[in-house]
C-alpha cells in the first residue's frame, strides 16, 4: 500500500508539474474503539445466501462492517483505523479537475489491512446556464443522508438503510446542473449501483437526485429526492434475468436547520431487486430520523432513530439481492435502532464522538435478538 500511495503521488506531482496545474493535498484520519454485547439469540440475524457467504444482519459497530459478526451471548472489544485518507485535487486551467481519493483501513487486526480507491475522477465545467459540471470516473454516489466518509457523519456507526440499499461508490459518468442558487440537478449513467458486484450485467443502470438548499451560509437546510434504475446482474451468474426484471430504488432525505443550535433530518428508502429469472422480487425498506442541538462552540448532542424491514426471505423460488446475494440485510424481519452520541471539539479540524447504540432484531420465524454497541471515535482532518 505505501508502493500504491507513493505512485499515486508521484503521479499526480508529475502531471501537475508538465501541465502547469494547482495541486492541492487533503485528508483525515479516523479511528478509534468499539465495545459490543450480542444476545442469546444474535445469531438468528445471520443467513447464508447464494453466494455460501454469511450476509451479516443487525449489530456489529456497524452493520455491514462485520468487524464483529453476530455471536450468541457475546462480548466484543476492538480498536480499529476506520480509514488515513489522501485526496489529490488538480486543476487545469479554469474549468477541467482532476480528483484522487485514496484510503487506507486497518479493523483492528495486525494481519488485515486494505486499500481503497474511493475515488478518481475528472470533471469538466462547461458554460451552460447557471453551470454544468460533467464528471467520468469513479465518484461517490450523490445518494442518501449519510457520507462515505464516516467522520463527515454526525454519528460514527452507519444505518441499516446506508449498509444494504444506498448506492456508495459507483463508475461511470455524471452531469450535475445548478438551476439557481437554490436548486440542483445529478444524473449519472454507471456499471452498477452496487459497489460489491456479483456478476454485473452488460448494461448500465441510471441514477437520477433533484435537491433544494436554502438558508444561510453554513446554516443550509436541504431537501433532496432520487431515485436509480437498471439490470445489476449477469444472466450467466445464477441465471438472472438481465433483460426483464431490474433493480429499482427511490430515496428522499434531508435536513432542517433551526436557528444556530438545532437540526432536524429524516430519510427514506425502497429498494426492490430480481437478480433470479421466474422468482420473487427482494424487498426492503428503511428509514430514519435525527436531532442535534448544539450545545456551545465545541459540544454537541445527537440522537436518532431508524429502522430496517426486510420483506422477503431468501428460500427457493426467491431471487437474490443485488447487493448481497441473498436477503439485503441477513434476515427477513424488522431490526429497530437508536443512538445517542455526543461530539466533542478538541480543536480545527480535529473532534471526537462517542455513540451508544442499541438494535432490537424482530426476526420472523425465529427469537428475537438484541445488541449493545459503544463506540468512541477521534476523527482528523487537515
Amino acid at each position: 500500500m505505501k508502493k500504491l500511495l507513493i505512485l499515486a503521488v508521484i503521479a499526480a506531482l508529475s502531471i501537475s508539474s508538465v501541465a502547469n496545474a494547482e495541486l492541492e493535498l487533503s485528508g483525515n484520519v479516523t479511528t478509534g474503539a468499539a465495545y459490543q454485547w450480542d444476545s442469546t439469540n444474535a445469531a438468528n440475524t445471520q443467513s447464508v445466501g447464494n453466494t455460501g457467504v454469511a450476509n451479516g444482519g443487525a449489530g456489529g459497530i456497524t452493520q455491514g462492517d462485520m468487524r464483529f459478526a453476530p455471536t450468541a451471548d457475546s462480548m466484543h472489544f476492538g480498536f480499529y483505523v476506520d480509514q488515513a485518507e489522501i485526496d489529490i485535487d488538480s486543476e487545469f486551467g479554469e474549468n477541467i479537475r482532476a480528483r484522487i481519493d485514496l484510503d487506507f483501513i486497518d479493523l483492528g487486526s495486525p494481519s488485515f489491512s486494505a486499500f481503497l480507491l474511493e475515488q478518481a475522477y475528472v470533471t469538466v465545467n462547461m458554460p451552460a446556464g447557471n453551470g454544468m459540471e460533467f464528471l467520468i470516473g469513479k465518484f461517490n454516489a450523490p445518494m442518501g443522508l449519510e457520507s462515505v466518509d464516516r467522520h463527515e457523519n454526525i454519528f460514527p456507526t452507519y444505518t441499516p438503510g446506508f449498509v444494504f440499499l444506498t448506492p456508495t461508490q459507483v463508475m461511470g459518468t455524471k452531469l450535475y446542473y445548478d438551476f439557481d442558487d437554490n436548486w440542483n440537478f445529478d444524473f449519472a449513467v454507471v456499471d452498477s449501483m452496487n459497489s460489491r458486484l456479483i456478476g454485473n450485467s452488460p448494461y448500465p443502470s441510471g441514477i437520477m437526485r433533484v435537491g433544494a438548499v436554502w438558508g444561510d451560509e453554513g446554516r443550509e437546510s436541504y431537501m433532496h429526492i432520487a431515485g436509480g434504475f437498471g439490470p445489476e446482474l449477469n444472466r450467466a451468474v445464477n441465471g438472472s434475468s438481465e433483460d426483464k426484471h431490474f433493480d429499482m430504488l427511490g430515496m428522499l432525505w434531508g435536513n432542517f436547520a433551526f436557528g444556530d443550535y438545532w437540526d432536524l433530518g429524516y430519510e427514506g428508502i425502497y429498494r426492490s431487486t430480481n437478480t433470479l429469472a421466474g422468482a420473487t422480487n427482494m424487498r426492503a425498506v428503511a428509514g430514519q430520523m435525527y436531532t442535534k442541538y448544539q450545545a456551545s462552540d465545541v459540544w454537541s448532542v445527537q440522537l436518532r432513530g431508524a429502522a430496517f424491514w426486510e420483506m422477503s426471505s431468501f428460500v427457493a423460488g426467491t431471487s437474490g439481492a443485488s447487493t448481497t446475494g441473498g436477503t439485503f440485510g441477513g434476515f427477513k424481519g424488522m431490526t429497530y435502532s437508536g443512538s445517542l452520541a455526543t461530539t466533542y471539539q478538541i480543536t480545527d479540524g480535529a473532534e471526537m464522538t462517542l455513540e451508544y447504540r442499541f438494535d432490537f432484531a424482530n426476526v420472523s420465524g425465529l427469537a428475537n435478538a438484541n445488541f449493545h454497541t459503544g463506540v468512541a471515535e477521534f476523527a482528523y482532518s487537515f
